[in-house]
């Protein structure tokens, strides 16, 4: 049911370009919003992966979701081309790594009860009610955001040796499989000092990126204009710079993962059902 990292495992979360270290290790991003897969409002919570490719699919996501509004409104707020965005990629390793609850896992199901594909739902329909202009979508998160509630509250029982959780890993929903492997994120809770040591005090950052999502034409591949029919949704680019900053190594995790170089661009396949 636990799966615990090694101390020097790499761990990849996408930010905004304005945020300074140690903030992705806060959780405050999702405090802020109206909930997550994984967190309700108050709730701070660390969303990153072990693959790097899985984390930039996740914000490739959100990204969409935010062109797919400001095309909406677009003839009251004129948009600029192409369809580009910055980021900031961060790399770090979390010693003593928090054990996890893989929801993927059997025991882990039968526990908390629920079925393998309650965690594959895209949870992508407005909650009932007025949806007003400029609002954001809202995505119903209900029934993941009360199993975090129940692993979040779970004490091992005595004598079971089990650590107390401090955050899930779950299967991926934005980036899909290919050979047979699930892609997964994870899902770290901040928790009270005396119940968990803060991540900013035993975490060490490894690297950082400046990372480039553009959108591109479906027909020609080319970045998108204002004459664009079309748009190719569910595989943009990306690139990571600047040139002559490291590489990122191929994620061991993930058959035929290769080296990220930068100032390349690679192509990723984002999910949106």
């Amino acid at each position: 049911m636990f799966y615990t990292m090694n101390g020097g495992d790499r761990i990849f979360r996408v930010t905004a370009t304005n945020t300074n270290w140690p903030t992705p290790l806060l959780g405050q991003g999702a405090y802020f919003t109206h909930g997550g897969r994984f967190n309700r409002v108050g709730q701070a919570t660390v969303y990153c992966s072990l693959d790097p490719v899985a984390a930039i699919t996740e914000q490739a996501f959100y990204q969409a979701l935010d062109w797919h509004r400001a095309i909406s409104f677009q003839r009251l707020n004129p948009m600029t081309y192409p369809l580009t965005s910055q980021h900031t990629l961060w790399c770090f390793t979390i010693d003593p790594p928090p054990p996890l609850v893989d929801l993927g896992d059997q025991q882990a199901m039968n526990m908390f009860q629920y079925p393998p594909h309650f965690l594959h739902n895209p949870s992508l329909n407005p909650r009932p009610g007025v949806h007003s202009l400029h609002q954001p979508t809202a995505r119903d998160y209900t029934g993941t955001q009360g199993l975090a509630d129940d692993i979040r509250a779970y004490i091992p029982p005595a004598g079971m040796n089990q650590p107390r959780p401090e955050g899930v890993k779950s299967p991926s929903t934005r980036m899909p499989g290919k050979y047979g492997h699930q892609p997964s994120n994870l899902a770290l809770f901040i928790m009270e000092p005396g119940i968990q040591m803060p991540y900013q005090n035993r975490s060490n950052l490894a690297d950082q990126w400046e990372l480039t999502i553009e959108f591109l034409e479906m027909r020609t591949g080319q970045p998108v204009t204002f004459n664009t029919p079309e748009i190719e949704w569910e595989r943009p680019r990306f690139q990571i710079g600047p040139v002559g900053s490291n590489p990122i190594p191929a994620y061991a995790g993930r058959p035929r993962a290769a080296v990220i170089n930068p100032g390349q661009w690679y192509t990723l396949d984002v999910c949106y059902t």
